[in-house]
């Protein structure tokens, strides 16, 4: 009988503890568009998150980014020493942390950081032929520090800067994808159609 009742405890002090994370919690969506460059050329980013935010305090969750044009970059062949011309394709998905450092009804000020695994798809072709299609494994980290501004209870715009950095491969890949990302952004906040 002890135990039942200890474990009748323990139960329904867990059950207490997840509801009062369920009011300090709620469902937070983003798209999370960003403007860099990739060995020179522009890019644009389209990705989205999904996750919580905790009190005022931090979001973290789940995204997947990727760019929506292909590149073309050109180099000289070290084997043949001719210009030859890759397109690249690139795509990773992230966890994501929200550091929130002011927040109040309208504006809010933020530090995001974004460690996501991806493969760039690096495609070679000669006189319109594909001779070789590799993907390479990489880990990504992006940082930028953020401000968003509430027009409506819906809908808002946010603008902001960073840095996107390899953490493996060689110094080749570091100089093709290592890059500033800015953001400008139109953010629609869907907890508004759910509280009404």
């Amino acid at each position: 009988m002890k135990k039942y009742l200890v474990f009748l405890i323990i139960l329904m002090s867990s059950f207490v503890y997840s509801q009062e994370i369920k009011k300090k919690c709620k469902f937070n969506f983003q798209l999370d568009n960003r403007y860099s460059s990739i060995r020179g050329n522009n890019i644009l980013i389209f990705g989205t998150k999904i996750g919580l935010q905790y009190k005022n305090l931090t979001r973290f969750g789940v995204g997947a980014s990727f760019i929506l044009n292909p590149v073309d970059i050109s180099y000289t062949s070290k084997k043949t020493g001719k210009l030859e011309e890759n397109k690249i394709n690139f795509w990773y998905a992230s966890l994501f942390n929200d550091w929130i450092l002011y927040k109040n009804k309208k504006f809010e000020c933020f530090v995001t950081e974004q460690i996501g695994y991806g493969k760039p798809n690096f495609v070679r072709e000669v006189d319109n032929e594909t001779v070789s299609n590799i993907s390479v494994p990489l880990l990504v980290n992006e940082i930028s520090g953020q401000s968003n501004y509430k027009i409506t209870s819906w809908i808002g715009l946010g603008a902001g800067a960073g840095y996107r950095n390899l953490w493996n491969g060689n110094s080749n890949l570091k100089r093709t994808f290592d890059a500033p990302i800015y953001i400008v952004k139109l953010i629609i906040y869907p907890e508004s159609f759910f509280s009404k």
